[in-house]
């Protein structure tokens, strides 16, 4: 008994003083926001449409706000692209950015690549139908996907100097993805999902180059 009791003591001794040695050395850990939020986006965007009771909801909703018969507006279409390409235009009129336009570009790019990976496989892994019934794809929203994205990427870019830009972006990102709820394209949650994909994607792509 002694002899196991000595063994104890040994084994938690250092790792007590260690313990305390860390609390004076490190500094305490700090989630990183945006991969927070966008896989918590995500993940309730998940929950929703893989459980039958929630995704009815939606459903009844859908049905309920009338919009399979509303006149359908499809400047959304074009729309999506408006915030990933203003940071170029932006750039271009002479405003400060956090990195030049060939970095830009090699941020936007790889952010692009992966969410358009994990988009596709998105659709393909959960088959679920579109609200209009025209296809079995519908999650996650790849408009919203686009629109976030280049949302994020203005706010990186200009939000510290310009936080006008920041509001605006996400107000055009919030709006396609409002358009494409309804226009009967997207349930609400390819919308959440879409938007949690972006900011995760654009999250990997500044990671992945030290930014």
């Amino acid at each position: 008994m002694k002899h196991l009791l000595f063994i104890l003591l040994a084994l938690v001794s250092p790792c007590m003083l260690h313990a305390q040695g860390d609390t004076l050395r490190h500094a305490p850990l700090r989630p990183r926001t945006e991969p927070l939020v966008g896989s918590l986006l995500f993940s309730g965007a998940t929950i929703i449409t893989l459980t039958p009771q929630m995704h009815e909801l939606e459903i009844r909703m859908h049905d309920r706000l009338g919009l399979a018969d509303v006149d359908r507006q499809p400047f959304d279409n074009v729309l999506q692209f408006v915030p990933i390409a203003t940071p170029l235009l932006l750039k271009a009129v002479g405003m400060k950015s956090q990195h030049n336009v060939g970095q830009m570009l090699l941020l936007g790019g790889t952010a692009t690549l992966i969410g358009m990976a994990a988009v596709g496989t998105g659709k393909k892994l959960y088959q679920i139908q579109r609200p209009d019934g025209s296809a079995m794809n519908s999650f996650p929203s790849g408009h919203t996907y686009i629109a976030f994205t280049g949302a994020e990427m203005l706010r990186r870019e200009f939000g510290k100097d310009y936080p006008w830009v920041t509001y605006v972006g996400y107000g055009v990102a919030a709006l396609v993805g409002a358009m494409r709820v309804y226009n009967s394209r997207h349930w609400p949650s390819d919308v959440l999902g879409g938007a949690g994909v972006a900011l995760l994607s654009v999250s990997a792509s500044y990671w992945l180059f030290g930014k």
